[in-house]
């Protein structure tokens, strides 16, 4: 089987609504998500533990893909596999997933610096990711505005597990 097209050497690739160059925002917006996944999957083949931090970031990993099929304009390819688009809902439920996580570490006011475990620093370098990644979407304002809050709750959402996994690993986290 071939992996490939050659569509997309002059510089185009598609979208539901055509083609379009590969700097347009969407396209941008849509890889550097695409990448904060990858990272995701660095930090799951990272857990050496069973815990639910692993389903937590199934969970996130799941909705990147619905967030691009929507930024995309391929959601209809996908709801016949029962899968809503990002609600409020979502939001809620990783804002929860966050304070769930926030009551198994020690708040400090200040900032950490970012250092610790194997896995911690991959989870900092997912919210590094998340943050450029928010301001990509941000840039193209899209219809669905839980999709603007649900990415700009993921770089909180990876400090906390940043924190967590520090916490877990007994790392002694450094503040600036």
């Amino acid at each position: 089987m071939k992996y490939f097209t050659g569509r997309g050497d002059e510089g185009e690739t598609s979208l539901a609504s055509g083609r379009v160059p590969k700097t347009d925002p969407t396209v941008k917006a849509m890889g550097e998500l695409d990448e904060l996944n990858s990272f995701i999957g660095n930090a799951l083949a990272k857990v050496g533990f069973q815990h639910r931090i692993t389903s937590d970031l199934k969970e996130v990993e799941k909705n990147i893909y619905l967030i691009n099929s929507e930024l995309s304009g391929y959601m209809e390819k996908v709801k016949g596999k029962d899968i809503s688009p990002i609600s409020e809902k979502t939001v809620k439920e990783l804002e929860e997933t966050m304070a769930s996580y926030s009551e198994l570490v020690k708040y400090v006011p200040k900032f950490s610096y970012p250092n610790g475990t194997e896995l911690a620093t991959t989870l900092n370098i997912c919210r590094a990711i998340a943050r450029r990644a928010e301001r990509s979407v941000a840039e193209i304002d899209p219809k669905n505005k839980n999709i603007l809050a649900y990415t700009n709750r993921l770089s909180s959402f990876f400090y906390m597990l940043f924190r967590f996994a520090n916490s877990v690993g007994k790392y002694e986290e450094e503040f600036f």
